[in-house]
């Protein structure tokens, strides 16, 4: 076995160099026992990658067991692509097992296989093109398999290479497998520094050998080049894979290969399919594929935040006036009831030589000037989330609640304002920060989380932060997302008049107030209507998607609120 690693460690440069001069890698490192495949989560391939460290692992026992130990520039070279070339980091491969995971719907397990499966052909195409490496003679060494997936794989390998049928396929393939293998080449083809674009049509085209068929048998076959099973091991969620756009680049007009003149139908009108949107279930699988093991919260946390971060909005901030500043007149006399510190030595001296306190002592008086200079003071957030029973998991479905409080949020403590947030449900049923704080997984923690119980707002924690609250203490504004549930904040038993002490609670937060209803009848009446008179800023709304517009409208008015705070603070 030393021989072989020798060997293919001098080969480690002319390995780059296939890519480039100036790639840099440490060299792989080689597994020699069971023991150690294991240690490293090897299960049945015999090369892996890790994209957070940038590792190239070879299990020397199963490359001999397969013969391949005479192709180290084969093997190594197509390990290197998939840093370099293809999908090149955790990013992209992400996006890449989202597409797949959309297309095949009911194999998303799958999804992560089918990716390696696609990013082989990138990488192996450019490998046998580019460089005249043996890549042919890698998959006949494998060997020929009847698997009909395996089989089509092997026939797209033909077809980009020019190979006779049969020198890679079990025996002669299918119409329909042929089909495909054309299609899979045209994406190849023309998009070979655009894969993600033709993911979502690869996986389209892999589907139907899944269909109504036990994959246990594929799975095992294609197990033996699944060399990305665990490539972002160890590593952290990585962003841009939540606004994914998926396409199919064989509709009309789009394909290259099918050239610039195709006629397309005028009278139909050119509208773009509705993208479906990525669900937290989604994401927590896409961090399974890629080998990521984290937590629902700290999967939760990513998901929201990098949905909200493309919609933050400027948070009002109070302007205020600068403090007047105090400019030196002069000297005044001196007498024995003012502060002795007041005194100007300097001066008392130079007047008289033999200082008399009271008679030869002065100090300086000063007089004041209005200050041109303001202020931007943030105002603070109290965020109040019904969680309630009729709301949405954020842990299983994209909550638009959790989504429209993530950007309130994560605006607010852009501009330095702290937050208060609390998920609230039943009686004595609720889930907060307790204090307001800057620390962002603090927040976003509370947010992401879920009660489903009934129905019951918390008065208690309006009436422990503001009863007592003095008038110098930062304004706040106190915002709430719910239903028609939000009536229990007047309609619930309590030690006071509920209306009477939230009205109170809202005046001395200082910064006003808002709520989010998704109500059935948007016209207001009873109990809303009256919260509104109380000073209650209400934004109906008719479905929890236009909770990402409301974030705007709730700025603009906000402003203009504290236009009028800050002509009233002067």
């Amino acid at each position: 076995m030393n021989d072989v690693i020798r060997l293919w460690q001098e080969k480690w440069p002319e390995a780059l160099a296939l890519w480039s001069d100036y790639v840099k890698l440490s060299l792989p490192h080689f597994l020699l026992t069971k023991d150690m495949e294991g240690k490293e989560g090897f299960t049945t391939s015999f090369a892996a990658i890790r994209l957070t460290d940038h590792k190239v692992l070879l299990s020397l026992r199963k490359i001999k067991d397969l013969g391949l130990e005479d192709y180290p520039l084969e093997i190594m070279g197509h390990e290197i692509g998939h840093h370099v070339y293809c999908p090149g980091d955790l990013s992209d491969h992400g996006k890449l097992i989202y597409l797949v995971q959309t297309a095949m719907p009911r194999f998303e397990h799958i999804a992560g296989l089918i990716v390696n499966v696609y990013t082989d052909l990138f990488i192996n195409d450019h490998l046998k093109r580019y460089n005249r490496l043996r890549m042919e003679e890698v998959y006949q060494k494998i060997g020929k398999q009847k698997d009909p997936f395996w089989n089509f794989y092997m026939r797209t390998y033909e077809i980009l290479w020019a190979l006779p049928e049969e020198t890679l396929t079990f025996s002669k393939v299918e119409t329909t497998a042929n089909s495909d293998a054309i299609l899979v080449n045209r994406i190849i083809r023309n998009y070979p520094n655009d894969w993600v674009r033709g993911a979502y049509d690869f996986g389209n085209i892999c589907y139907p050998y899944f269909m109504g068929k036990d994959s246990a048998e594929t799975i095992k076959v294609l197990g033996v080049i699944h060399d990305t099973s665990d490539a972002g091991k160890d590593g952290e969620i990585p962003s841009g894979i939540t606004d994914v756009e998926i396409e199919s680049i064989f509709d009309s007009g789009k394909d290259p290969s099918l050239g610039g003149n195709r006629t397309e139908d005028k009278s139909q009108p050119n509208q773009k399919p509705k993208q479906p949107s990525l669900t937290p279930a989604q994401y927590s699988s896409i961090c399974q594929a890629l080998g990521i093991k984290v937590s629902q919260s700290e999967m939760a946390y990513k998901f929201y935040k990098e949905k909200a971060l493309p919609h933050l909005v400027s948070f009002p901030q109070l302007l205020t006036p600068g403090a007047p500043e105090m400019v030196l007149e002069g000297s005044d006399e001196w007498d024995l009831g003012s502060p002795i510190e007041d005194i100007n030595w300097v001066e008392s001296v130079i007047k008289s030589p033999v200082v008399i306190p009271g008679y030869t002592t002065v100090e300086n008086y000063f007089s004041e000037m209005p200050s041109y200079e303001t202020d931007f003071n943030p105002i603070d957030l109290d965020l109040f989330v019904d969680c309630s029973g009729s709301m949405p998991n954020p842990l299983v479905e994209t909550s638009f609640l959790t989504l429209a409080g993530a950007i309130i949020a994560l605006s607010a403590l852009r501009v330095g304002s702290a937050v208060r947030t609390t998920l609230w449900s039943g009686e004595n049923e609720y889930k907060s920060t307790e204090t307001f704080t800057r620390n962002e997984k603090d927040i976003m923690e509370i947010l992401t989380g879920f009660i489903g119980g009934g129905t019951c707002f918390p008065l208690n924690l309006l009436k422990n932060e503001y009863s007592n609250r003095p008038p110098s203490a930062r304004k706040s504004h106190i915002l709430v997302i719910s239903d028609e549930g939000i009536d229990t904040m007047y309609d619930q038993p309590y030690s006071e008049n509920p209306r009477s002490l939230v009205k109170s609670m809202l005046e001395k937060a200082g910064g006003g107030g808002s709520m989010v209803l998704n109500l059935y009848n948007p016209n207001l009446h009873g109990t809303i209507k009256t919260m509104q008179e109380d000073g209650w800023q209400i934004y109906p709304i008719s479905n929890w998607e236009q909770l990402i517009e409301f974030s705007k409208t709730f700025v603009k008015k906000t402003y203009e609120r504290n236009k009028i705070l800050r002509q009233t603070n002067r």
